[in-house]
């Protein structure tokens, strides 16, 4: 199965590993960054805009859909606080910025992908193991904070889409990854990272599913990878 995917973040790292592998399975792919594209391939179209501008987002989308209908859309683009720090030292543009970019982006991605959905479709949005209560971690207060939000306005998403026929999901990663998040870790802890390309096959799963077939879970990477019957079950839509 193949279509049209949207994907933003898609200058490097997460979001470049899985446009590529989107690409090489057959799918037209649209990123969105707000640097310049880093894919050469006859079926990438780039657009340069900034997740958090409404109407950039907006043109994306309009852009892309003269291409060819969407049929998915993956909500990737992210940033943290690279110096990693407590709540008490951190300045509140910082805050602010992380909330802004991984928010309000995910938001207007995830609307501006809805209303362009005529026929279904799929949205995904990477989030992360730390937008858990179980998974709080110390000196990244925005990043939990943000992804939580994300976690939470998938669930109200996944129902108000659902007459429409339109899955709403969440991927995340249980592992670090090589994203550069963790430039301050030690060399040999970094050699350690997962490499980039871990939520290739979910991210296809997910974008590649019939209406109602999955819709309002977040799919644990980790565990899809160790437990067959946690990936049989939602392979088989019988998460519920």
């Amino acid at each position: 199965m193949s279509g049209h995917l949207v994907i933003t973040g898609s200058a490097g790292g997460i979001g470049r590993s899985i446009a590529t592998k989107f690409l090489t399975n057959g799918w037209a792919v649209t990123g969105i960054d707000r640097a310049r594209g880093t894919i050469r391939h006859d079926g990438y179209a780039h657009r340069e805009a900034d997740i958090t501008d409404e109407a950039a987002v907006d043109q994306a989308f309009a852009a892309a859909c003269e291409r060819q209908p969407v049929m998915a859309t993956i909500a990737n683009a992210a940033v943290t606080d690279l110096d990693h720090r407590m709540v008490v030292d951190l300045d509140y543009d910082v805050w602010r910025r992380v909330l802004h970019t991984n928010v309000d982006g995910a938001f207007l991605t995830a609307r501006a992908a809805a209303r362009s959905m005529k026929n279904g479709g799929n949205i995904v949005f990477v989030t992360s193991s730390l937008a858990f209560f179980d998974h709080a971690q110390p000196n990244d207060a925005p990043y939990c904070a943000s992804k939580s939000a994300v976690e939470m306005l998938m669930r109200v998403m996944a129902q108000e889409l659902a007459p429409a026929g339109i899955n709403v999901n969440t991927l995340f990663p249980s592992v670090k990854i090589a994203t550069g998040f963790f430039a301050h870790l030690p060399d040999g802890q970094r050699a350690e990272l997962a490499p980039s390309s871990i939520l290739d096959e979910t991210a296809l799963f997910l974008c590649s599913m019939a209406a109602g077939h999955l819709t309002g879970v977040s799919l644990d990477q980790e565990r899809w990878d160790s437990d067959p019957g946690y990936r049989a079950r939602l392979e088989q839509g019988e998460w519920r």
